[in-house]
């Protein structure tokens, strides 16, 4: 079965997702020793058969081809709670799970761009791809996961090429270095300082040089700059002159991630100053934005979005969409009655094989040949008819009555390692849509799932769970100081 968790700024803050992905890129590792580690102590089969971790600086999302519902979203609780070191229960506080249609069409509407900060820009498809390609390179992804993403592509071409909103297909750094030129009245004659060499480190310093702004000057808290600044044509900024720096810019472009490397005290004097903060993990200090003269613009202050929803584009873009999660429907309905259909092309190849034996032991040479040819062709004409109209029935949503009528007529069952697939979650209640992960309905795990002294979890209240969150602070959106998500500076 197809499912999915995901923690993203929609309704997280950005520390949040910040404290959330760290250590992500471990992440699909720990659900596996997780897993291999739960198989060795109670002796179950796997739970996951293929996962699909994507992480970005607006969101952690997993997909997964899972058994068992609860038990994969519990197994993933588990591996964040690993991976970020934060508590379990605080991390169930963060996640949203779904199981089925809404994982396509929530996957297709952020692989299109429609859910990014920055509405309809360009960078997440790769981003998507990026994850998809490295959960293929280590074996994590099964066939329904190769059609899920397949699909999320084929989607986000259309969106762009048919139905551009938002962005329209710009990155987020172009949308910055637009907001910060406004801010700036143009470029002419500007100074740019970028922190950082990573990727929106390369992407902003790449809009800045289209858009004729040529005294560019790199600084790595990492020390990398040398070779980043040899490669786009920019000035090295050595560590002890970044205060200088930083006071002779006009426009800063902070997105290192590498926490807190700029204090307002290095801004004292620079004059009218534009700065973008578009780091996940911050690189300024709170006070500079209170600077005078100093404008910040970070990730959330960079949104682009379409207000109306009549927007013809908008509605042309979630059309596209609608239509792409009907087709991963239908292509997964047609791949049930798939073992069905090799089952019955045996039967008739056995019979074909064992015909033309006989025949071979009546007549020889080219006589042989010529009937075997005939054969075979008669029976591929028979068998022509029975697969379209098999496939039909898939596509139109009767995949269960053939697979029970070709188990009448043939007495062939192939439909036993579906029903063991559901049975664990026969009696349970899955989610309708996404639902946060602490209050979807828990798996009615036996003594055995969970360990012979292991007691059944108690639920604790989420007042309870929000202020632990708060004490580390970190605070889910709607459970901070007057229900903001926000935390005070008190706490």
């Amino acid at each position: 079965m197809l499912a999915a968790l995901r923690a993203t700024h929609e309704h997280l803050d950005l520390e949040v997702l910040d404290a959330l992905t760290r250590g992500a890129g471990t992440l699909p590792q720990a659900i596996d020793e997780l897993q291999t580690a739960r198989a060795r102590e109670i002796g179950a089969a796997p739970v996951v058969a293929g996962q699909v971790v994507v992480s970005t600086c607006n969101r952690l999302e997993v997909y997964l081809d899972t058994d068992r519902f609860h038990e994969g979203v519990d197994l993933v609780i588990d591996a964040v709670a690993r991976t970020s070191g934060l508590e379990r229960d605080v991390v169930s506080l963060c996640f949203d799970a779904a199981m089925d249609v809404p994982v396509p069409q929530h996957l297709y509407e952020v692989t299109s761009g429609l859910r990014s900060l920055v509405i309809g820009e360009a960078e997440i498809a790769g981003q998507v791809r990026q994850s998809y390609e490295s959960a293929r390179r280590d074996g994590r992804t099964t066939s329904m996961l190769h059609d899920l993403f397949q699909h999320a592509f084929r989607c986000a071409k259309r969106v762009a090429t048919q139905a551009p909103v938002g962005a329209a297909g710009r990155s987020g750094a172009a949308v910055a270095v637009d907001r910060a030129g406004l801010e700036l009245g143009g470029f002419e004659g500007r100074t740019a300082l970028i922190v950082g060499t990573g990727a929106y480190a390369r992407l902003g310093l790449a809009e800045l040089a289209r858009r004729g702004l040529s005294d560019l000057r790199v600084f790595s808290p990492s020390g990398r700059a040398a070779g980043f600044a040899e490669r786009h044509g920019a000035e090295v900024v050595a560590a002890e002159d970044l205060d200088h720096a930083l006071r002779a810019a006009d426009l800063v472009l902070a997105c290192s991630g590498r926490g807190t490397s700029l204090f307002p005290e290095q801004f004292l004097g620079a004059g009218r100053t534009v700065v973008l903060d578009l780091a996940l993990h911050s690189d300024l200090h709170p006070l500079v934005r209170h600077l005078k003269g100093v404008s910040v613009l970070g990730l959330t202050d960079l949104k682009v979005g379409v207000e109306a929803t009549d927007d013809p584009a908008l509605t042309a873009a979630r059309e596209i969409v609608e239509e792409t999660v009907e087709a991963f429907r239908v292509q997964q309905e047609v791949r049930r009655i798939d073992p069905a259909m090799a089952a019955m092309r045996r039967e008739v190849a056995d019979a074909a094989d064992d015909e033309v034996d006989r025949l071979r032991r009546d007549v020889s040479g080219e006589t042989a040949d010529v009937l075997e040819r005939s054969v075979r062709k008669i029976l591929a004409k028979v068998m022509h008819q029975p697969a379209e109209r098999a496939r039909h029935l898939a596509e139109t949503g009767f995949a269960d009555a053939y697979v029970e009528a070709f188990h009448t007529i043939f007495g062939i069952d192939i439909s036993s390692g579906r029903e063991a697939e559901e049975t664990p979650e026969s009696e349970d209640i899955a989610p309708a849509g996404w639902m946060r992960v602490d209050r979807t309905v828990p798996p009615r795990l036996t003594g055995r799932a969970l360990g012979a002294d292991a007691a059944p979890r108690e639920a604790v209240p989420a007042s309870t769970l929000a202020r632990a969150a708060l004490r580390e602070g970190q605070c889910p959106v709607g459970f901070g100081p007057g229900g903001t998500g926000r935390i005070s500076p008190d706490a």
